[in-house]
Order: C-alpha cells, then structure tokens, then sequence
C-alpha cells in the first residue's frame, strides 16, 4: 500500500507540472529532477534513499511561499516515502 500512495503522488506532482505553466525554467527542472528520484526509488533504482527524501523536504520548503501547491504535494511524498522507509 505504502508504494501505491508514493505512485499517486508522485502521478499528482507530474500533472501538476503539467497544469503549471508559468513555471519559470530552474523551478521546473527542479521539480522533474525530484520527481525521477522519486520514479528510481519505486523502481529500488536510488543509491542513498534518505537523500531522496531529504531534497524532497528541502523542495516543499523552498516552495512553501512561492508555490503552495507544489509544497503541499512534495509534502505528501515526503509522507509517503517515510511510510516505504526512506
């Protein structure tokens, strides 16, 4: 269960990006570069899973003020990847 909700989010941050499109250039390969660590780590492709969960905190934090959606999302990921143990 834990990896189908990681799964969701993860599909939830993907049409986020999608639906957001003025985002600026480095907001956006930020967040595609979280989102394919996030793809290795359910594909157990990562080399040090904490660090995948650490810059995923470190997102939701940057993004808290200027784009609330996105740190809600990454949140959640974060959640979910404690829930899977890394």
């Amino acid at each position: 269960m834990p990896r189908e909700e990681l799964k969701r989010q993860l599909d939830r941050l993907h049409a986020e990006l999608a639906a957001a499109p003025e985002l600026d250039a480095e907001t956006r390969e930020m967040l595609e570069a979280v989102a394919k660590e996030i793809e290795r780590t359910l594909e157990g492709r990562h080399d040090e899973p904490h660090t995948v969960r650490e810059r995923v905190e470190g997102a939701t934090v940057r993004f808290e003020a200027e784009h609330p959606r996105f740190a809600r999302v990454l949140s959640e990921v974060t959640d979910a990847l404690a829930k899977i143990g890394v």
